[in-house]
Order: structure tokens, then C-alpha cells, then sequence
């Protein structure tokens, strides 16, 4: 069985953003997309990982990045030659977008507005050769995965929408009541017509 290149995609609150389920370890090369943006700041831990070479106790510390590099086309240029885990990644660009990894499984893009949104969603869609998909169709705040090249399917279409980084305190709290609520209801649910 294969896998889509994207195999997931969440739009976030602030219409803004969204993240995508891409394996992060093996296509990093998908900012190569961003290659012309310059860098304004980065943060980036890694660790060194010699693979087979590497004897099976050595353990590299995790150490943040300091050299510099303009654009992502030098950053990924430089990454080629290294034996290196990313295991952090933040890119700010002088255009004001940002990038952000979850280790191993997703990047999260940030841009000034949902036309920007929309238009990069598209752009990165068809560099993984899927899509064309109605942004417009998707409720934020909800984890869809690719059926097919451009078939989403909603994670969990009867839940709660997932919080994000842009949800107030007040707004995270009362999802944290809800969520407890909806889950002590699905287990009494669970637990009727059990014998004890």
C-alpha cells in the first residue's frame, strides 16, 4: 500500500493558517517551494544521526542551529550534506509567513490572509501532484485525511473541533468541559446493558 505525499490537512481559527500531515523526516524538500523568500528569523534543533554507521549506544545531544543562511534554498542545501534529525523547525520569513514543524508528522503554515492561505494550499497541493480541493468546504478547527488525490474524509465528523494556538483560555477551558462531558456520556453509554 502507498501513501499520498500530503496526507492530511487542518485549517486553523485564525483563517490564516493550517497545518499539513506530511512526513517531515523524508520531504523537508517541500520548502524548497519557499526558496525565494528570505529568512528573517529560524529556530532549528537537530541531532546528529549517522544511521548504520552509528554505533547503537551513542546517543548525539540535541543542539540548536546558529549558522545563518538567507533562504530556504541555502538552509536545505546545507541540511543535504549533514547527517542530521531536525527535531525543531521554525522559519519566519521577511514577508511575514511562518513555518512550523511537528517532528515526523506535520508542517503548519502560517500567512497573512485566507486569500494567501487558500493560494499556497493550492500551490502545495499540486507539487504533491493531488488535489484541486474547495477549501471553502472545510470547517476549521478539524483533521480531514486524503481518501484519494483530492477526496477528503473528516477525522471525526460527530466530535468537538480540536483546539488551536489562536483559541482564547476561556474558549479552551470550556472545550476542555465539553470534551469531558462528551466523553462521560459515550462511556455511561458504553457501560449500559454490561452486567456487573
Amino acid at each position: 500500500m502507498w501513501s499520498y505525499l500530503i496526507n492530511g490537512i487542518e485549517l486553523y481559527s485564525d483563517r490564516k493558517s493550517f497545518g499539513l500531515g506530511v512526513d517531515t523526516v523524508r520531504n523537508l524538500w517541500i520548502l524548497l517551494h519557499f526558496r525565494d523568500l528570505k529568512i528573517k528569523n529560524k529556530t532549528i534543533y537537530y541531532q546528529v544521526d549517522n544511521g548504520v554507521r552509528q554505533r547503537k549506544n551513542t546517543n548525539h545531544p540535541v543542539r540548536k542551529m546558529v549558522k545563518k543562511h538567507s533562504n530556504t534554498s541555502e538552509l536545505l542545501r546545507y541540511l543535504s550534506d549533514k547527517p542530521y534529525q531536525i527535531r525543531h523547525l521554525e522559519l519566519e520569513f521577511t514577508n511575514g509567513w511562518k513555518i512550523k514543524q511537528r517532528p515526523f508528522i506535520e508542517l503548519r503554515f502560517y500567512t497573512n490572509s485566507t486569500k494567501e492561505r487558500d493560494s499556497l494550499i493550492a500551490s502545495l497541493l499540486k507539487i504533491a501532484g493531488q488535489g484541486p480541493i474547495d477549501v471553502s468546504r472545510l470547517d476549521s478547527n478539524y483533521s480531514y485525511y486524503f481518501k484519494s488525490h483530492n477526496e477528503l474524509v473528516k477525522v471525526d465528523p460527530e466530535g468537538l473541533p480540536l483546539p488551536d494556538e489562536f483559541w482564547s483560555e476561556e474558549k479552551v477551558s470550556k472545550w476542555k468541559k465539553d470534551y469531558d462531558d462528551l466523553h462521560r456520556a459515550n462511556e455511561d453509554e458504553d457501560s449500559e446493558g454490561i452486567p456487573f
